[in-house]
């Protein structure tokens, strides 16, 4: 708040400039309410009907705030910034290059503007979009020009009428523009220098350009030209009542309301991009686990297993601790298949689960391809077929799932994932198969689930 308590005092005591021209009451108002205190609101009123006001031109508070900003580069800005003012011809580049932004800016169209004036941020484009539905039209009436810092640059005092929509006087504004020529020969607005960046402060600027406009300021014929416009623009408010009223209070409480309706709006957004970011997290990490299940279960089925037995009842737990939770109490004489060792515990698959068992529990029993697992256990995995079809769930029922599944195109762990079903949601069984799936429906699709998570 302190730079506003300075632009206060500025405007009370009228010292080192003669003319403030239509935004000025708004850019102030803008960095006012970024304090967000009682003292901002107060920042509209204090600008009496006498003030004109301008839209891009900045300002210099007082000798020290110049040269502060000058460095050791000053002498090379004043000395470019000390000629005479250049008077630009209806039809010369600059001129047309203003016509264009006028054009843009009191039509919205914060697209086209951004091809003569960069950069905008989003903050300008919003403030711009609310301008536009205030104003019929800009109006140039003359351009003057310095030379700038570096070679091809332009200091760019424009006298401009500003035509605002239901009010008969226009109001007589004095702009500022920072104009420079890139590669190509072309002429470009510099955005960074307009008086919406130096007070919101969103992208840095180059101290010696900022150097070159605060000379640029206190020169004698820009301040005579300032004082002129001023003059007009006192003139109209005595004789037009709604000019006046509409310049002093109306507008600056309008650009209030654009304020706090902008910053309640770039909340709401934060916050939905934050939320989203966090559901897609969540998602990933989901589906990365699912993958890795598959992977696991695809290892399983094709690599070289090492199976062991329960010495005793015992618990499969999820992680290698006696503290950790219990995924399934497991029979003396279970054989289940090794993953990997973590200390005192091995990390073991059991019918598609994952988990830990204490070492102290197990007997190694073999060591064998999936394919001789298959014909050493033959008549265990024979019996198990001929009993899973009937102990399997029913035909034509709707079960809750107890876990989330994996859906699968045909009765494979290989085969493509076509869902994924998740703990809670409801299936319908079709049919029980010997091989140990089950075809079910979920959400309008059939697929295969493993029957051993259906029970």
């Amino acid at each position: 708040m302190e730079y506003l308590y300075k632009v206060l005092d500025f405007l009370k005591n009228k010292k080192h400039i003669e003319a403030i021209i239509v935004a000025v009451i708004t850019v102030i108002i803008i960095g006012a309410l970024a304090g967000s205190n009682a003292k901002s609101d107060s920042s509209g009123g204090t600008s009496s009907s006498g003030d004109a006001v301008v839209k891009n031109r900045p300002f210099i508070l007082d000798d020290s705030d110049s040269n502060s900003a000058s460095g050791s580069s000053s002498s090379k800005a004043d000395s470019k910034s000390s000629t005479s003012y250049k008077k630009e011809e209806e039809g010369s580049d600059i001129h047309s290059l203003l016509t264009e932004y006028y054009k843009e800016y009191a039509a919205g169209d914060t697209d086209a503007l951004e091809k003569v004036a960069s950069p905008v941020s989003d903050m300008e484009k919003s403030y711009i979009k609310f301008m536009s539905k205030l104003l019929d039209s800009y109006e140039i009436k003359e351009i003057y020009t310095k030379d700038g810092v570096t070679d091809g640059s332009k200091l760019v005092s424009v006298y401009v009428q500003m035509h605002f929509k239901g009010i008969k006087s226009a109001a007589p504004g004095l702009d500022f523009f920072y104009v420079e020529t890139d590669d190509s020969g072309a002429l470009h607005i510099n955005n960074l220098y307009s008086s919406f960046n130096q007070t919101n402060k969103e992208n840095a600027m180059d101290p010696a350009v900022v150097s070159a406009i605060a000379s640029f300021e206190e020169q004698k014929d820009v301040v005579d030209l300032q004082t002129e416009v001023q003059k007009e623009y006192n003139e109209i408010s005595l004789s037009d009542k709604d000019f006046d009223k509409f310049m002093s209070k109306t507008y600056p409480s309008k650009v209030k309301s654009w304020q706090t309706q902008y910053r309640k709006n770039a909340k709401a957004a934060a916050a939905k991009k934050a939320a989203e970011e966090k559901k897609a997290a969540a998602e990933k990490a989901k589906s990365d686990s699912t993958k890795s299940s598959d992977s696991t279960d695809t290892s399983s089925s094709t690599s070289s297993k090492t199976i062991y037995k329960t010495t005793t009842k015992t618990n499969l737990r999820k992680k290698a601790s006696i503290n950790s939770d219990i995924i399934k109490t497991l029979a003396k004489g279970t054989k289940v298949t090794k993953i990997s060792t973590k200390g005192k515990w091995l990390k073991v698959s059991y019918k598609g689960k994952t988990g830990y068992i204490r070492k102290m529990y197990l007997k190694k029993v073999s060591s064998s391809s999936s394919s001789s697992d298959k014909s050493s256990s033959s008549s265990s995995s024979d019996k198990s077929k001929s009993t899973s079809a009937s102990s399997g769930p029913t035909e034509g029922k709707k079960l809750v799932l107890k876990d989330t599944v994996n859906v699968r195109k045909k009765p494979s762990t290989s085969a493509k994932r076509i869902n994924l079903a998740y703990k809670g949601d409801k299936i319908l069984v079709i049919k029980n198969r010997s091989d140990g799936w089950t075809k079910i429906q979920y959400q309008h699709k059939k697929g295969y689930v493993k029957t051993e998570f259906l029970k």
